[in-house]
């Protein structure tokens, strides 16, 4: 994998567009449509680490975008504070009130995951993409 970029964001509510806007403006010639399921999964995830760990009570939110070598494979990762007893979990009680950011993420991405990190939790988020320019 690539690296295209890593920004680092206060944890709190505002950065999850923030993060949505510099992840488009690193992948800009992704087909619309898939710029839009990468843009919303951005936004989950750094939303959930604002809320759901340590990122939300002062701490921040690191976000990292690679892409295979081939440019098929975008890669966005979200590093937290951690702060929380478990890992990411989907919910599967369509009736709550919240929870549906992970069934989102599930439902749009190639693969997702997460693991304990040496200062909070790592979610990562994998899409298939083409580019425009492509032929």
């Amino acid at each position: 994998m690539r690296a295209l970029g890593t920004i680092t964001l206060p944890g709190v509510a505002r950065s999850a567009p923030r993060a949505r806007g510099f992840v488009r403006g690193l992948v800009p010639d992704v087909e619309p449509d898939a710029l839009a399921d990468v843009a919303l999964c951005v936004d989950e995830l750094v939303a959930n680490a604002c809320e759901h760990t340590a990122s939300g009570a002062g701490g921040t939110v690191t976000v990292t975008v690679t892409v295979s070598a081939d440019g098929a494979l975008l890669r966005v990762t979200v590093l937290d504070d951690g702060g929380t007893d478990g890992k990411p979990c989907v919910r599967g009680d369509a009736w709550s009130e919240g929870g549906r950011g992970l069934q989102l993420v599930e439902a749009l991405a190639a693969g997702w995951g997460s693991q304990a990190g040496r200062r909070g939790t790592v979610v990562w988020a994998e899409f298939r993409i083409r580019s425009m320019c492509a032929t």
